[in-house]
């Protein structure tokens, strides 16, 4: 079972539950969704489509108000801005995960 956190965003409150581990195989393909977010070119609205499909890959379920991951909303821009930081933030602690190491 993976992490249960709690939506800061009001427009899309809720929760979703994140993996907190990860086979190389979804997990090259996120890493290719976010690469693909920073392809020189693209619409802003390109990038978040990548950065929302990438995050995604992490996701378990989706449980936020507002909001449907089939077909993922582009308005209102500050909501959808704030859930995906959000949402990329708390990825990146799972993936940057620090483990304490015993000293000698």
């Amino acid at each position: 079972m993976g992490k249960q956190i709690t939506s800061p965003v009001k427009k899309f409150s809720g929760s979703v539950t994140i993996k907190e581990s990860l086979p190389f195989p979804e997990f090259i393909e996120y890493e290719k969704e976010a690469a693909n977010a920073r392809v020189d070119g693209i619409t802003e609205g390109e990038k978040e489509a990548h950065l929302f499909a990438a995050a995604s890959i992490f996701i378990e379920k989706w449980n936020l108000e507002n909001f449907d991951q089939d077909n993922i909303p582009a308005i209102p821009r500050t909501p959808v801005i704030n859930l995906l930081s959000w949402l990329i933030t708390e990825i990146g602690l799972i993936i940057n995960e620090v483990e304490d190491i015993p000293k000698e």
